[in-house]
């Protein structure tokens, strides 16, 4: 487990990509004054399928990975926040 200045770089990370992640749902998805946080439900929000294909393309684009079909549960997608503890699983993992 991560201590000192190793776990604050993790939190960092992890801050950075689900910031990144909103960010991109926030100007490619949501519609004007309907902003998503990063610990919010996408699904309750309205993201639909073809939205989440967009993330999961801008997922691929920006970390380099395709997320494998057994990996797409609402564990690692219901929110950016989830999807950047995904990301951060798998980079560290690499």
């Amino acid at each position: 487990m991560p201590t000192g200045a190793a776990q604050g770089r993790g939190v960092s990370q992890l801050d950075d990509i689900a910031s990144a992640l909103t960010a991109f749902i926030n100007t490619s998805i949501m519609a004007k004054g309907h902003p998503v946080a990063p610990e919010q439900d996408l699904e309750q929000a309205g993201v639909d399928s073809m939205a989440l294909l967009k993330i999961l393309l801008f997922v691929e684009a920006t970390f380099g990975f395709w997320m494998p079909d057994e990996d797409l549960v609402e564990a690692n997608t219901a929110s950016a926040l989830a999807l950047a503890h995904y990301i951060c699983r798998r980079a560290t993992a690499s």
